[in-house]
C-alpha cells in the first residue's frame, strides 16, 4: 500500500506536558482495495409494508307499498262499460224512474284499449349503487431530513485566524482532578461552546446516552457534529475493521493508516488524526480549535503546512467531492492509555471514503441522533 503521509517530526515534550497532536495526510491514499468476499447485510431487517384489503357492507333496501298494473285496471273498466251497455239493450220496458244522466267525468276519458297496450309498463328506477370506497393508500413514509445548510462555520480550505487557547483552562482542572472525570468534562465541554460561538456555531447538541458511550463512539459523535453543524455530510458510522486500525495506533500513539477494508469494500482515501489529550472532548478541542501555530500540533512546528491539518481531516471530505465519488464516508475511532500518554489518553481517528456502504457498522449517525444528537 502506497500512502502519502505528511513526514513529522516529533518534538521535544514540553515541561508541562502540554498535550500534543500529530496529523497524517488529508487524502492519505487512493486506492481500491476489494475485499475477500461479500457478507449478507446484517444491520437489520427491512420493515415490510403491507397494504390492507377494503370490505364494505352490502345496502339492504326496503320494498314499496304494492302498486296495481295500471293495464290490467284500465281493461276491467272497458269490460264493466261494455257489460252495463249490452244490458240496456236487452231492457224492452222502460222503467219507471227515468235513469239519471250521467255524471260528469272528473278525470280524462280512458284511452283505447289499443292505446293502453302499447303502453310502456312504468317501473320503478332502482336507487343508484354507492361508489366504491377507495383502497386506504398506506401512511407516506417521512422525509429524510435535509442536510443542514452552512450558516456558520470555517470551513477549508479557511482557517481560524490563531489558535485558540480554551477558556477555561480545562487541562489543568483535568490533570488536577483526572481526565475524563465530571469536572474535567464539564470544563472542557465549556470551552469547547466558548470556540465555537467565535465562528457563530451553538451549543454541541450531545446524544442523552454520551457518558455511557464508548471513547470510539464519543470520537465519531464529536467528529459528526462538528461537521454536520457546518454543513457537511455525517459520516455514516464506525466499521469495525477501522476502529481495529485506530486501536493500534492509539495503543502506538501514532497515526493510524487503513490496513483491512471489511468485505467487498473498496477504499477509495482516508485521513487520520491522532492526539493524546484528557478524552474525546479535549482531543477534538485540540483538533479543531487549538491547531495553528504555537499549539501542541507536532506537524505544525513553527508555521509550516502542517498547521490545521486535524481540522482539515475533520471537516474534509464534502458533499461535492462524496458525490462525485460515489463513495460512502465512514470512520474508525480508538482510545487507548498507554504509559507514555500519561497523564492524558491517546486517541485517534480514521476517515475513509470507500466505493460502497460495509455490511455493518459498530455504531452509527442514526443511533446518535436517535439519542439526541443533531
Amino acid at each position: 500500500m502506497t500512502g502519502k503521509p505528511v513526514t513529522t517530526v516529533r518534538s521535544a515534550r514540553r515541561n508541562a506536558r502540554r498535550p500534543a497532536s500529530r496529523s497524517i495526510a488529508r487524502l492519505g491514499v487512493m486506492m481500491s482495495l476489494p475485499g475477500a468476499g461479500i457478507l449478507a447485510a446484517t444491520a437489520g431487517t427491512a420493515a415490510a409494508s403491507a397494504s390492507g384489503k377494503t370490505h364494505d357492507h352490502a345496502r339492504h333496501t326496503t320494498a314499496g307499498p304494492h302498486r296495481p298494473n295500471p293495464l290490467v285496471a284500465m281493461r276491467r273498466i272497458i269490460e264493466q262499460e261494455q257489460r252495463e251497455h249490452q244490458d240496456a239493450t236487452t231492457v224492452t220496458t222502460p222503467t219507471t224512474t227515468p235513469p239519471l244522466p250521467p255524471a260528469p267525468p272528473t278525470t280524462a276519458p280512458a284511452p283505447p284499449v289499443a292505446a293502453v297496450a302499447a303502453a310502456p309498463v312504468p317501473h320503478t328506477r332502482p336507487a343508484p349503487a354507492p361508489p366504491p370506497r377507495p383502497a386506504p393508500r398506506p401512511a407516506p413514509r417521512p422525509a429524510p431530513p435535509p442536510a443542514p445548510a452552512h450558516a456558520a462555520g470555517i470551513l477549508p480550505p479557511g482557517n481560524p485566524p490563531a489558535s485558540l487557547s480554551p477558556s477555561p483552562q480545562f487541562e489543568s482542572i483535568c490533570r488536577s482532578d483526572g481526565a475524563v472525570t465530571a469536572p474535567c468534562l464539564a470544563a472542557t465541554l465549556q470551552a469547547t461552546d466558548n470556540a465555537r460561538a467565535r465562528e457563530g456555531l451553538g451549543s454541541m447538541a450531545l446524544p442523552s446516552d454520551y457518558s455511557a458511550l464508548t471513547p470510539a463512539e464519543q470520537l465519531f459523535v464529536l467528529a459528526d457534529t462538528e461537521r454536520v453543524d457546518r454543513g457537511l455530510p455525517p459520516a455514516i458510522g464506525l466499521v469495525n475493521e477501522f476502529d481495529e486500525d485506530a486501536q493500534s495506533a492509539a495503543q502506538s500513539m501514532t497515526d493510524p493508516t487503513p490496513s483491512v477494508v471489511p468485505p467487498g469494500v473498496g477504499m477509495l482515501a482516508w485521513a487520520s488524526n491522532w492526539a493524546e489529550n484528557a478524552g474525546a472532548l479535549g482531543s477534538n478541542y485540540s483538533w479543531m480549535y487549538d491547531d495553528g501555530p504555537g499549539s501542541g500540533n507536532l506537524a505544525c512546528g513553527g508555521g509550516g503546512g502542517g498547521c490545521w491539518g486535524h481540522r482539515d481531516n475533520i471537516l474534509g471530505f464534502s458533499a461535492a467531492q462524496i458525490a462525485a465519488s460515489h463513495g460512502v464516508l465512514v470512520m474508525g475511532a480508538a482510545e487507548a492509555s498507554p504509559a507514555g500518554a500519561a497523564p492524558w489518553m491517546s486517541d485517534t481517528e480514521l476517515f475513509v471514503l470507500v466505493n460502497r456502504s460495509p455490511s455493518y457498522y459498530v455504531y452509527t449517525w442514526g443511533q446518535a441522533v436517535a439519542a439526541g444528537a443533531r
